[in-house]
């Protein structure tokens, strides 16, 4: 193989390294981190399954308003996956992909090979595209098509006669910009601009009317139904942006020229001090670029601007262009700098970025002569690895798994949702308070209407189902639930469990977001009904218990039984003992805090569980057990009826 060839060949073999990296980096989990679903990622879910019944809009006006193309994808992939978080998530991923080799194509088709290479393992490498392409959001088709229009557009005028298919290709791909996302509109400034430029600066190079036609015309046709739509809907081209914008005084608060300055500041700042705040879009306050690739940009970006003040370079000025119009939807907006708004700027960011190490690699001024090539590349390629170890570690550590992040993409919601979905495709009967379905578009999305939870309003009775094998019932705890508690047939186990913590956009502390209750015959959970462990006064009997070890110290599950229906609440004393000294308590309100006694039924058979947690060197391991019930209001204890005393004692084995 000669030596161009092995320089090719080694030149495709590193893209494709570093492709399967930022595959690798965006399809990791990617169900499942970010946990949950967040509400707009849901309506994207519930526009496809529109589009899968049939609906076929060029606009989906729900949720503010959404260009189609990301929901059609979204549609295609719900059908070959299902209603599933990754369903949604998908064609992000594929999406954020592919626009690595956007990256690469514009690199090249604009600079050199290898600054295309760089470009592409910048983009692959990034915490921004990375965290971008892994929400069901339509931001990230926007740089995707933006980046292949412009290599095309490139290619097709470097090739001149021979490139009018190319410059066709780049008009539509152009035009389909518009179908992405919001910021779109602002792509016609980018163009004008750069135009405005090149004729100003290089006249006798300008296109001809020939090349300009091809391009356009393709880019206007496919973007008319669009802009028709919009005509007859103002609100597509006007709803959203008139909420954010800083021109509405409730953002601006009387001082807009303060408020664009400080957005500008913002802005600028993004790429190397501070970036988005906004937890769903980043790792609060993470600036774009890492301290290496940031010291790349600021030499990339002096690198371009010297190019186009001195040489008036047209790619430079291109890039520049596009990246100082495309800052616009979040310069004019709210909560500047805005990831989402500011997606635009995609992959042209990253070339500059990319140019700095470019520099790098290939400069010969002062010290860093030729024979220090190999010291040069090597700074280059440990620049890259490092920022991709950076980024994996602040993505799959410090965003993905901690809980803020759970909280913000309403992963409590998803649960529920696979709660129901899971009681619903088992025997039995699921009850679901409405109000989940009505607040939590993923729980709609989720959950569907096949086969079938039974719903109910916030403190309406239900009726049970008799003969039922099991009955679930999911509550909001914060109002009045209790009539829905009807629907637990009496005489059945009844367990009471939290959900998990949810917390909303301007609540100060997280909170379970549901209660589920469920009721399984008794022999499900006893098998052969024991005799009673222990009987109180006032009919309450301990029907069976059980205990074993656990890493913090040990559990107890008690299954109670109550006839007459208690009436009011009393209490668990819980003691685990060494000899007479109390080493552990778990005491709390008999059958739970989230089921007491003062709302048992005649006959309610209840379960619960006590967690004991020992102290540093105890054993679970022959401490004695020690339960029994107690007046709240009295503290009195109840009496056994059954033998003298007032507890059940028994001896902990390290069974686990």
């Amino acid at each position: 193989m000669t030596p161009p060839a092995r320089a090719r060949q080694a030149h495709w073999l590193l893209l494709g390294l570093i492709l399967l990296v930022g595959v690798g980096l965006r399809f990791y989990r990617l169900g499942e981190m970010p946990p949950g679903l967040y509400q707009d990622e849901a309506y994207n879910g519930l526009d496809a399954l529109d589009v899968l019944d049939g609906a076929h809009p060029i606009f989906f006006t729900a949720n503010n308003g959404r260009e189609p193309f990301y929901i059609y994808l979204v549609a295609a992939s719900v059908a070959a996956l299902g209603r599933s978080p990754l369903a949604v998530r998908l064609p992000a991923a594929l999406i954020g992909s592919l626009t690595i080799l956007a990256a690469y194509a514009l690199g090249r088709a604009l600079y050199t090979p290898r600054l295309g290479l760089l470009a592409a393992a910048v983009t692959a490498l990034t915490f921004w595209p990375v965290a971008l392409s892994r929400i069901g959001l339509r931001a990230g088709s926007l740089p995707l098509f933006l980046a292949l229009s412009l290599a095309c557009a490139a290619a097709g005028w470097r090739r001149g006669p021979r490139g009018m298919g190319l410059l066709a290709l780049a008009g539509a791909l152009y035009g389909l910009t518009f179908y992405t996302y919001l910021a779109a509109r602002f792509v016609p400034l980018a163009l004008i601009a750069f135009l405005v430029f090149w004729y100003s600066a290089q006249r006798w190079t300008f296109p001809t009317a020939r090349q300009l036609a091809y391009f356009l015309v393709p880019a206007m046709l496919v973007g008319l139904p669009l802009l028709l739509a919009g005509l007859r809907q103002p609100e597509i081209l006007l709803g959203r942006a008139g909420q954010v914008s800083v021109l509405n005084p409730d953002i601006n608060h009387g001082d807009l020229p303060g408020t664009l300055l400080r957005n500008l500041a913002a802005a600028l700042g993004m790429f190397v001090w501070r970036g988005d705040d906004i937890a769903r879009h980043n790792l609060p306050g993470r600036p774009v670029f890492d301290m290496l690739l940031g010291a790349a940009f600021v030499a990339g970006a002096f690198r371009l601007g010297r190019a186009v003040l001195r040489e008036q370079h047209l790619p430079s000025a291109l890039l520049l262009a596009w990246i100082g119009t495309l800052l616009a939807p979040t310069l004019l907006a709210e909560d500047t700098p805005h990831f989402l708004r500011a997606a635009g700027i995609l992959p042209a960011i990253f070339l500059v970025s990319a140019s700095g190490l470019d520099w790098l690699w290939g400069t010969r001024r002062l010290v860093l002569r030729a024979r220090y090539a190999p010291l040069r590349q090597a700074l280059v390629v440990a620049a890259l690895l490092i920022s991709g170890a950076w980024t994996a570690r602040d993505y799959f550590g410090r965003y993905a798994a901690q809980p803020a992040t759970g909280y913000l993409f309403q992963s409590a919601a998803t649960e529920l949702a696979r709660a129901i979905n899971a009681q619903a495709t088992a025997e039995g009967v699921v009850w679901v308070d409405r109000r989940f379905w009505d607040n939590f578009p993923s729980v709609r999305f989720l959950v569907g209407d096949a086969p079938g939870p039974r719903w109910f309003a916030t403190g309406a009775p239900v009726a049970p189902s008799p003969g039922a094998a099991q009955t679930v019932v999911f509550v909001w705890p914060y109002e009045p639930f209790a009539p829905a508690l009807a629907a637990l047939p009496v005489g059945q186990v009844i367990q009471a469990e939290a959900g998990p913590l949810y917390r909303g956009d301007l609540e100060p502390a997280p909170y379970p977001l549901y209660t589920r209750y469920s009721a399984r015959p008794v022999a499900d959970v006893l098998g052969k009904l024991p005799a009673p462990a222990a009987r109180f006064e006032g009919g309450l009997t301990l029907l069976a218990y059980s205990q074993q070890a656990t890493p913090e110290g040990g559990r107890v599950d008690l299954v109670w039984q109550a006839q007459p229906a208690p009436g009011r609440d009393y209490q668990v004393f819980a003691q685990a003992l060494a000899g007479d000294t109390i080493v552990a308590q778990a005491d709390g309100p008999l059958g739970s805090v989230l089921y007491p006694s003062g709302l048992w039924r005649p006959g309610e058979v209840v379960a619960e569980t006590r967690w004991f947690s020992l102290p540093p060197g105890a054993a679970w391991a022959g401490l004695t057990i020690r339960i029994g019930i107690y007046g709240l209001a009295t503290g009195a204890r109840l009496p056994r009826v059954d033998q003298p005393g007032d507890a059940l004692e028994f001896t902990a084995t390290d069974r686990r």
